[in-house]
Order: structure tokens, then sequence, then C-alpha cells
């Protein structure tokens, strides 16, 4: 989400996100690609198709993201980034020549992404570095009910850092603007695979259990890594589903007791389950 502000020396943009798994993405091939209403993210360069087969092999009926993060792996990998390099940076040119900026880069998965027939676009903003705010491309692929997915060879798949701002003027004078702050923890938590961070299509699910004797009224909170909070109310037990790894707070309140508060780190275990205990429990 992206709130935007007037502030007495500018405009202050402030970027959120929500942080969950990916867990509505479909098989591919996509049943009904143009229902994605970008009718240019479906075009296909001829060039691009000739090669892919000899590049990527491919599977029918996995699932898209899998294959949209082999084919970014694949681009990550081949395509040696080099921000000054002066050659095309159309995805033949950088595939061919394996070397490109972050344009040719994302160009080259878009372009296999969309011959694959899986609706892709190129996506022009800023990058946010500690060093100063830098130009930037990335891409994004529709995968149906999920939407439009974000990814950035190099980097990830599925999800991109709120360091990214998408930019619809290319005429935007970069030098002014400034990172106030940041908070990455929820993305920065999200599993390496083969260098790059990725959205987890299965969440983690946290079941709180009141320790014996059960039955006790529990209101619990859960603060997640990007920030995101959950209340819960029940008796005996709460759950929170749908979570990704990274280090959690978790407070409650068993009847009419006091509140205490646990710091939790959630992993590879699908299926995590916790005993509240009352004070001095």
């Amino acid at each position: 989400m992206v709130d935007v502000e007037r502030s007495a020396s500018g405009v202050v943009v402030t970027v959120t996100q929500t942080l969950r798994p990916l867990t509505t993405g479909p098989i591919w091939p996509l049943p009904d690609p143009a229902a994605c209403g970008d009718p240019a993210a479906l075009e296909v360069d001829p060039r691009v198709a000739g090669t892919l087969a000899a590049l990527l092999p491919t599977r029918q009926g996995q699932s898209a993201i899998s294959l949209v993060a082999e084919v970014v792996r694949f681009v990550s990998q081949r395509v040696v980034p080099d921000e000054h390099d002066s050659g095309p940076q159309d995805a033949v040119s950088v595939l061919t020549r394996r070397r490109g900026r972050c344009s040719g880069r994302a160009n080259a998965a878009v372009g296999l992404l969309r011959t694959l027939g899986l609706p892709a676009r190129v996506v022009h903003g800023v990058l946010l570095t500690d060093g100063g705010p830098q130009r930037h491309r990335w891409g994004e692929v529709w995968l149906g009910e999920a939407g439009w997915v974000p990814f950035d060879p190099g980097a990830s798949v599925g999800v991109v850092s709120v360091r990214y701002l998408p930019l619809e003027g290319a005429e935007t004078v970069v030098p002014s603007i400034r990172l106030e702050s940041v908070n990455e923890e929820g993305f920065s938590s999200l599993p390496l695979r083969g260098g790059l961070r990725l959205l987890p299509t299965v969440g983690i699910t946290l079941r709180c259990q009141t320790a014996p004797p059960q039955g006790e009224r529990v209101l619990a909170v859960l603060t997640g890594p990007d920030g995101s909070r959950w209340a819960r109310l029940g008796v005996g037990a709460v759950a929170f589903p749908d979570l990704i790894p990274g280090w959690y707070r978790l407070s409650w309140v068993l009847g009419g007791g006091e509140s205490q508060t646990a710091v939790l780190r959630l992993g590879e275990v699908r299926d995590v389950q916790v005993a509240l205990a009352g004070k001095g429990g």
C-alpha cells in the first residue's frame, strides 16, 4: 500500500506491505492469460520463443509461481548485472550477451515468461538504497486470482522490498527523492533459495492453547516481522494461519489475568503449537 501526504518540504510517500503466503497461485499453463486485462503483457517476441526450449525446460502441471521462480533464477544466473553495459537491453540481446543492466534483466525475464503464456510486464521506478535513490526496472507477472505478482532478477520472486517505488513519470527527478526510514524485517525473513527471496506458497499455522486446566478464555495478539498485527479471542485455544517465516511477538491474556509476552521464531515447520500459561505458570 502506498500513502501520500504533503509536508512542509514536499511530499512524504509511505510504502507498507503485509506479507502473506501466495496460496492462490494457479497451475501452469494458465487457462485464460488474456484475463489479465493488459494485452501488451501477452506480446511475444518470436526471437525469444525460438530460443526458449533450449534454455529452460518446463513441465506441464507445475505451479505457475514455481515456473516464475525458475525463469527469474535462470535470468539471475545467466545474465551478469552490469549497470555500465552499453549494449542493447532487449531480451534477446542480454540473453545472448549474458550481460545487462537492470532493465535488460527485467526485459529478459518478462520475455521468457510471456513465451510461456504468463502475462508479464516491466515496472519502472526507483530503488531507494542507503546510498541514495537509483532508477530501477523490475517485473510483474499475472497469476490469475493472485493478480500481478512482482519479481526482480537477482533479488526476489513473489514480492519486492518496500525500497521499491514504482513511478509513472520517467521525467521524475531522482535526486529529489530521499529515504527517511525503512523496516525490511519482513522481507529479510523470507527464505533465500538460489540467491532469491521467495514468498512461500504454503503458510505456517501458529496454534496457541491454554495450559492445563484448559477452557480459559484467551485473548492473543500476534505482531509479525513486517509489523502486521492480528488479534484472536477464543476459549482454550486460538490459531493464526498463513504466516511467513520470521520473528513474531505474541502477547496474551488468560481470563482476567495479566498480559504476558513471548518472542517466537517461525521457520520451516508448517504447524507450530505453543502452550499459553498464566502469570507464574
